[in-house]
């Protein structure tokens, strides 16, 4: 049976490759639940989830805002395709009956997970295609398990979620031989998706002007091809923005907020240094690997200029951009390993050291493999954010939820309100709050109920903030605790600036509590 297994595996390697990245992804999906950071959760899943049951958490719609007194409403920076699509995806679980959120999630990352196999398969085709089976391999096996890859491939990331179509573009254009203009529209259909899900996906669209003057060595047929790709990127990204039209009445509303918001506050997002993502994507990909993807990336930048310069123009786009976020990079990584495993192959291939060397290049293959792989799996397990998840859950599971008041004893994390099943305005108070006074403002608001639940959260502090609210609340009774994740805890380990996050929760009786005020 062993012998069989091994030999359909042979026979069918991009078939085993994509059932093992299946499986990684489906355990991430059901053993990683939370969120990475505030962007694939607020800006994705609470907005969606919200749009889908009538509601606006984030107050982005023209209509929200009126409603809270904005005389003139103004479009927000972000893109609303892709929270518009899992907008879709909310609407479609509350016509199935389906209305856990916790299940609801589950069945979105797995989702996510099944998508991102595009990637592999793309990839991996495209390798095929210039190099043959070995970097083929190399390729699918890296983006199924390798590291981080299978975890952040469940995350609500619009920078994951743009990938297919790009390595779409670029398959299309690869896979013929004969180009006709259809591969060149076609080609530029895929730019236009990517780009709008993600507007600086559009750096790849110049990128390919570049590398097709390059590959194509005929201004005149470069400039045609060009004109073909940008025309059908062009015209898809403006059907891909249609909603504004709808929403603010004039196209691209969303899309002139974006560039006069980053005008003006840019500098105001993390800077770190100008050679930030190298270091990104060298640790990303974890060593040894890494680095032999880098050095065969630049090795092929002209014979493969379809290939490395578009991902090379966004790379060095967001080099330049003054607002430098890790997760920003992630578009470039598949494009990075299949001409980093094509350039490499190339290189071992003909190297005289590695030719006399084989025993060496195999044992630092093994232990890259081994490092990589039990890493992806691990990564499989981590519970981001997971003591905020389990105590808006808990709230939901109470039964008798009619809003609540989070008290930030650390820093201000906003509570994740999705999982609560409520999307009522709920209250917040810090260390700095006058809690007496405070209590009087929430018992005489006319709009937002009072609370019959108060959830502390923090990790310092905490104690502190729950014995000043037991000297105010005489009906403070508690329920739960919910203590940080063992990936949390890690990450506060590593860096003193993270929190291992506790959360408790309180229940309180209005009634009483507003008695005498």
């Amino acid at each position: 049976m062993n012998r069989s297994f091994w030999i359909w595996i042979r026979k069918h390697p991009l078939r085993s490759i994509l059932i093992a990245g299946l499986a990684l992804r489906t355990l991430a999906s059901v053993y990683s639940p939370g969120y990475l950071m505030h962007d694939d959760h607020f800006l994705v899943v609470e907005a969606g989830a919200s749009w889908a049951v009538g509601e606006d958490y984030n107050n982005w719609m023209p209509w929200s805002q009126k409603k809270q007194g904005i005389v003139t409403p103004a479009p927000h920076q972000a893109n609303l395709t892709y929270p518009g699509i899992i907008s879709g995806y909310f609407r479609a679980c509350k016509f199935i009956g389906l209305s856990d959120p916790m299940n609801q999630m589950v069945l979105l990352r797995w989702i996510h997970g099944l998508y991102s196999l595009l990637v592999v398969y793309f990839s991996y085709r495209i390798a095929l295609k210039i190099g043959g089976n070995r970097p083929a391999i190399w390729t699918g096996v890296a983006l199924a398990t390798f590291g981080f890859l299978p975890m952040l491939s469940v995350r609500q990331l619009v920078e994951m979620v743009c990938i297919p179509p790009l390595l779409w573009s670029a398959w299309l254009v690869i896979r013929s031989e004969r180009k006709t203009w259809k591969t060149w529209v076609l080609s530029g259909v895929g730019i236009g998706l990517a780009t709008s899900l993600r507007y600086q996906c559009g750096v790849f669209g110049l990128g390919w002007v570049v590398a097709l003057f390059i590959h194509e060595q005929q201004w005149q047929k470069a400039t045609l091809n060009s004109t073909l790709m940008g025309t059908a990127a062009a015209c898809t990204f403006a059907l891909g923005q249609a909603q504004d039209i709808f929403i603010w009445g004039e196209p691209f509303a969303q899309l002139r907020a974006y560039v006069n918001y980053n005008a003006t506050h840019a500098a105001g997002y993390p800077q770190g240094f100008w050679h930030q993502y190298v270091w990104v994507v060298l640790g990303l990909l974890v060593p040894p690997f890494s680095f032999a993807w880098a050095f065969g990336t630049i090795r092929e930048i002209k014979r493969l200029a379809v290939l490395v310069i578009p991902p090379l123009a966004f790379f060095a786009f967001h080099s330049c951009y003054p607002n430098r976020q890790e997760r920003f990079i992630l578009p470039s990584i598949p494009f990075i390993i299949t001409a980093g495993s094509l350039g490499w192959d190339a290189f071992a291939s003909h190297s005289r050291y590695w030719q006399r060397q084989p025993r060496l290049h195999d044992t630092i293959v093994a232990i890259g493999v081994t490092l990589s792989v039990i890493l992806g799996v691990g990564l499989c397990f981590v519970q981001p954010k997971e003591s905020r998840i389990e105590a808006m859950y808990s709230l939901l599971n109470q039964g008798d939820l009619e809003n609540f008041l989070i008290v930030q004893t650390d820093y201000g994390a906003l509570p994740p309100q999705f999982y609560s099943g409520t999307w009522k305005k709920y209250w917040i108070s810090d260390l700095s709050t006058d809690v007496a006074d405070h209590r009087k403002v929430m018992c005489n608001s006319p709009s937002d109920a009072f609370p019959n639940y108060i959830v502390f959260s923090g990790d310092r502090h905490l104690g502190e903030g729950i014995e000043r609210y037991k000297s105010i609340y005489s009906t403070l009774t508690y329920v739960k605790q919910l203590p940080p994740s063992k990936w949390d805890r890690l990450l506060a380990a590593l860096n003193p600036h993270n929190y291992a996050e506790r959360s408790v929760i309180y229940r309180i009786d209005p009634k009483i509590e507003c008695a005498s005020e």
